[in-house]
């Protein structure tokens, strides 16, 4: 295409005002769409790595903490392993789930988990306790609503 070719093409696109009343419209609708609203996204997302989580979640990730514990587990009387209390707490919740008494799995929230399951002996009523490898120890039920208090300061 020669340089007088080119003149003559624009020159008839700028006459007929094709570009000017529909490629300029739909040409900022793309920079709008593809440029400038991805570039903002990140506002809107959540970048503290904190996501809402269902009940169910919240209960898995306490007994996976429970689990890893620093320290021991006392149940009535007895030291235990943070594994041991984590299969203990785990097999409480299964049997709870299946009692004709308690709720339906699916109405199972975190705050009941740590009241019915892992706060006290369902046998004598002993609170669980926490032996913490620096020594200090505290019942279960208030260290699991702190963990749990955690999860939940995203909302």
């Amino acid at each position: 295409m020669t340089k007088g070719q080119f003149e003559t093409t624009v020159s008839q696109l700028s006459c007929k005002g094709m570009f000017v009343k529909f490629i300029r419209p739909i040409c900022f609708l793309f920079v709008i769409l593809f440029e400038l609203v991805p570039m903002h996204l990140h506002l809107y997302a959540k970048t503290d790595g904190c996501y809402p989580f269902t009940e169910e979640q919240k209960i898995e990730k306490l007994l996976k903490k429970v689990g890893k514990i620093q320290g021991s587990f006392i149940r009535n009387g007895d030291t235990h392993t943070p594994e041991e209390a984590e299969k203990h707490l785990r097999y409480k919740l299964e049997e709870a789930k299946s009692s004709i008494f308690a709720p339906k799995p699916k109405d199972w929230t975190a705050k009941l988990f740590i009241e019915k399951i892992a706060s006290k002996s369902f046998l004598t009523g002993t609170p669980y306790r926490i032996q913490f490898s620096q020594g200090k120890e505290i019942p279960s039920a208030d260290w699991l609503f702190a963990e749990l208090a955690q999860m939940e300061i995203c909302k």
